[in-house]
């Protein structure tokens, strides 16, 4: 997600971010894949993004009272969609701070 894309008027500093154990992966290796951040009642789809080669991703500026479903799509067409369903963002960071992160890596990314 493009930070400058954030709309005012959202009622948190929720993320949702793949870290650690949360990163895209193919056959177990990091990976550039698409990502749909979708409502969980209406099944809205809310932003649409990509991971990082390293795949590391991030969605901001969520409802930090409300539930996402992150599915994760191959578009090379290898592998099935993954999902994550009744996803809590976190707030544990400012909107700095994910700013911050999310820069942090664009340096790590692999060939």
């Amino acid at each position: 997600m493009i930070f400058g894309e954030l709309l005012l008027g959202t009622s948190g500093l929720g993320y949702i971010a793949g870290t650690g154990d949360g990163i895209v992966t193919v056959r177990g290796q990091p990976a550039a894949r698409d990502l749909v951040l979708l409502d969980t009642k209406s099944l809205a789809v809310l932003y649409r993004t990509a991971s990082l080669k390293n795949g590391h991703y991030i969605f901001v500026g969520l409802d930090v009272n409300k539930e996402y479903l992150v599915m994760v799509r191959d578009f090379k067409r290898e592998m099935e969609p993954f999902v994550w369903d009744y996803v809590k963002p976190a707030n544990d960071l400012t909107g700095i701070e994910q700013q911050a992160l999310w820069q942090s890596w664009q340096s790590w990314q692999t060939n």
